[in-house]
């Protein structure tokens, strides 16, 4: 019924505009006006089903707040009134179609409703109320703006680029939106689940969730509200527990290679202290004030701690075993190296004697080559030289100085032979 109003409006419409007219069509023109309205109308048809079944119309069709809400609303208003305008140019055509198939040669009458009906003002845009300030008066309450179907196609057009801007921005707010999600939904559930296998309850996860959800619940129902993203504090921190559990996740794996590993160390550590307190006996035997603290004994400790290990591996504490772990990988290590130095320090010094006493005896053979085995002084600096080297325990201080003297008086020596030559 409303149609068949709207229809005898619009008719009526046509008719009175015949006046403003300036030319009326002949047959071919009204055909090829009626075909070209024809083909528009189709491709309108297509586009607004396009924009009834857009991605962006589904997205939208659930709660919405804020600059998305504003949006929505207008667009949707709008789209209404398209589907509004739409039927009502084509049920102008379809008057105008039947217009022309009421004769095959369409006399002054037909063609003046059909020039009214395809190029007049037929067409009675939405009223709007006028004002109180700006009436005359006699003037109307309510004016309502006319158009061809023409000039209502070209408002349909910018109305349809409006409402499909916003469909289009939706939907692609949208896929940025779950492009920023997905990966921290990933990463949360690996760390969820991380946290589940280990059999450890970690406080930050559900901390990070409810903050991904409260983001999720804004992004989703204001998609196009500028600066949409998450907080970047968010994601690092949701990677942070992620990174942590995995280290746990790994500690418990390698358990069993890493417990060996440092067994192996500290039984190094037993073979080495054992060595170095052998060498230590020695200095002190053999080494005339030597300088050396107490050897230190790093193993019972460590075997103490590492014997905590299996404890920990039991009942599932990752975290602490973890620490311990890597405490125990840089004492047992650090240790070693300690115990190599002590080792070193006191090999050093019965390598000082022996390298002492190889310089002697080079000296004294280089003192035969030039000719001195029976000069007196040189005789009486070895026996002192090698009687200080060869007395247990050797003071290495007094050792080097007797080396020396013998070294200068063998040049000093072989320098006046020189001379005298």
């Amino acid at each position: 019924m409303a149609r068949r109003t709207a229809a005898r409006r619009d008719s009526r419409a046509a008719r009175s505009a015949l006046p403003e007219l300036i030319g009326v069509l002949d047959a071919d023109e009204a055909d090829r006006t009626l075909a070209e309205l024809g083909a528009e109308s189709d491709r309108m048809a297509d586009a607004l089903l396009a924009m009834d079944t857009h991605p962006g119309q589904r997205l939208l069709s659930g709660p919405l707040t804020g600059v998305t809400r504003r949006r929505w609303d207008e667009a949707s208003a709008t789209m209404t009134v398209l589907w509004e305008q739409f039927n009502r140019h084509r049920a102008l055509l379809e008057q105008a179609r039947e217009v022309r198939a009421r004769k095959q040669k369409p006399g002054p009458a037909e063609l003046g409703e059909l020039t009214g009906l395809l190029t007049g003002t037929v067409v009675e845009l939405g009223a709007e109320q006028v004002p109180i300030e700006q009436r005359s008066l006699t003037g109307p309450a309510v004016v309502a703006e006319r158009v061809t179907l023409t000039e209502l196609v070209g408002r349909m057009k910018t109305a349809y680029t409006q409402v499909t801007e916003v469909l289009g921005a939706a939907e692609k707010a949208w896929d940025a939106t779950i492009a920023r999600i997905d990966p921290l939904d990933t990463s949360l559930r690996s760390a969820q689940q991380l946290a589940e296998s280990l059999g450890v309850t970690e406080p930050e996860l559900p901390r990070a969730a409810e903050e991904l959800a409260d983001f999720r619940r804004t992004a989703l129902t204001d998609p196009l509200a500028a600066g949409v993203r998450p907080p970047e504090q968010l994601a690092k921190r949701i990677e942070d527990i992620r990174a942590e559990l995995e280290k746990l996740a790994r500690v418990k794996e390698s358990y069993e290679e890493r417990r060996q590993r440092l067994e192996d160390g500290v039984a190094e550590l037993v073979a080495l202290r054992g060595e170095a307190r052998t060498v230590h006996d020695t200095v002190l035997e053999k080494i005339a004030a030597p300088g050396l603290g107490p050897l230190p004994d790093p193993v019972r400790g460590l075997s103490a701690r590492l014997g905590a290990l299996p404890g920990m591996w039991r009942e599932g504490r990752w975290k602490a075993l973890s620490g311990t772990l890597e405490e125990l990988d840089r004492d047992v290590a650090a240790a070693l190296a300690g115990l190599r130095a002590q080792l070193a320090q006191r090999t050093g010094l019965l390598d000082r004697r022996l390298e002492l006493r190889g310089r002697l005896d080079a000296y004294r053979a280089k003192a035969g080559r030039l000719g001195f085995a029976e000069d007196l002084t040189l005789a009486e600096l070895h026996r002192r030289a090698h009687e200080v080297l060869y007395t247990i325990p050797c003071d290495l201080r007094a050792a080097t100085v007797a080396v020396n003297e013998y070294q200068k008086a063998l040049h000093d020596a072989g320098t006046g032979t020189e001379e005298r030559r």
